[in-house]
């Protein structure tokens, strides 16, 4: 393309992309203009999972801190707006069960409840039923090695011969809920901060 057309072409598609409202995600925000300073206290757990908490605290943190729209701060004192969230329930069930009547893929769904208040106390945003489900192998035979979700988690294609059927159940399922976490973050994130587009 010319250096001309570029010229041309470039401010004409950024203002008809602005007028369609189409903005980068962390380029601005639903949020009053006062609000720019967020506490995240540790998330609630009312599921029997260990450490579930501290995932889901860590993974919002993690979201929030990520785009710039807002701070995550340490302090309640030095925030304009509190994020409440509660794990309200993580439920496990079968999907798929193999020849031998064992299950070889569970479906895992964990529903979070959310409430962003300001300091002060007007609630901005809240949602009871953030739900997040995440699919997960239990035995070698059925876990996809080429998945992203495989990719990023700790166990290596070398190790599944040598866990045990119990071994890489909780492996895949600690991986899912680490997923799960991320992506109820992402959830939370977008309908309480990120413009609406």
């Amino acid at each position: 393309m010319s250096q001309c057309l570029q010229r041309v072409f470039l401010p004409v598609a950024i203002i008809l992309l602005s007028a369609c409202g189409y903005t980068l995600q962390g380029s601005g925000t639903i949020l009053p203009p006062d609000v720019k300073n967020i506490y995240i206290p540790k998330v609630e757990n009312d599921s029997t999972e260990l450490g579930l908490a501290d995932i889901v605290t860590d993974a919002l943190s993690d979201q929030f801190d990520s785009y710039g729209a807002v701070t995550v701060v340490d302090k309640q004192i030095q925030a304009d707006a509190v994020l409440k969230v509660r794990v309200v329930s993580l439920t496990q069930s079968t999907d798929t069960v193999s020849s031998n009547n064992t299950a070889s893929q569970m479906d895992s769904t964990m529903i979070l409840a959310g409430e962003l208040r300001r300091v002060t106390g007007k609630v901005l945003w809240r949602d009871d039923q953030v739900r997040v489900t995440k699919n997960f192998a239990t035995n070698a035979s059925t876990v996809v090695t080429t998945s992203p979700d495989f990719a990023s988690g700790s166990i290596s294609t070398q190790d599944l011969s040598g866990l045990t059927q119990r071994e890489l159940a909780r492996g895949q399922q600690a991986q899912a809920l680490l997923s799960m976490s991320a992506d109820a973050a992402e959830i939370i994130y977008e309908k309480s901060v990120a413009p609406d587009f």
